[in-house]
């Protein structure tokens, strides 16, 4: 049940109505005159729903209803009109209202007027559960892909260094190699060079493919 409602309409007679009907079902009424009395009171308060009168000095209905849409979360919409026009229901619903409702001027379209008052506020309810729910989601997605941009950017500067490490033990090797009197010595170091130029092309190989699951030992 909406508990703070605008209501605009022109006739002072059916505000009143408005006022007693929705009051008695424990619905507080802001009732104003016209169009630029509800932006005024819509600046001023915070509404669960608008009814706005179709025809209305100095703003329109319609013309109110473009206004409200284009304040952030503005509340849900209802257009009210006396003419039995169904153009003036497309239009209203074309340009952003929740509901119409067909006004009368003994004051019975009230329980109507109620209804849709209710569906609105349910419905907006929903609608901001679900952008929060979307919100939240995408808040969390951006959350995952910017950690897993980070894991990659260490994982690629691991590999970067233990490749450079692997490099730096065979230069070693081979510079002992070199330097080495010793005939079985200088294999020796030599075979150890060439094992671990082994491991880091495998670590090479594991690292830049998509397949970590298997490696053709033969080829090193």
């Amino acid at each position: 049940m909406p508990k703070n409602v605008l209501y605009a309409d022109d006739d002072p007679g059916l505000r009143r109505l408005v006022e007693r009907g929705l009051g008695a079902q424990g619905v507080q009424v802001v009732a104003v005159e016209d169009g630029l009395a509800a932006m005024e009171a819509i600046q001023k308060e915070e509404f669960d729903v608008v009814a706005l009168d179709h025809y209305m000095p100095r703003l329109d209905g319609l013309g109110a209803l473009q206004r409200i849409h284009e304040m952030p979360n503005h509340p849900p919409v209802i257009i009210v009109t006396g003419a039995q026009d169904s153009g003036i229901a497309v239009n209203a619903l074309k340009a952003g209202a929740f509901d119409y409702v067909v006004k009368d001027a003994s004051g019975q379209f009230v329980p109507l007027l109620l209804a849709a008052l209710q569906a609105a506020v349910d419905a907006m309810r929903m609608r901001r559960g679900r952008e929060a729910a979307e919100a939240e989601l995408r808040e969390q997605k951006d959350k995952f892909e910017k950690l897993a941009t980070e894991r990659a950017l260490l994982l690629r500067e691991v590999n970067h260094r233990v490749g450079n490490s692997l490099q730096l033990i065979a230069a070693f090797l081979q510079l002992q190699a070199s330097g080495a009197g010793n005939a079985d010595v200088k294999d020796a170091l030599t075979e150890a060079m060439r094992r671990v130029m082994a491991v880091a092309q495998v670590h090479k190989r594991l690292y830049t493919s998509n397949d970590v699951q298997s490696v053709s030992v033969d080829q090193y």
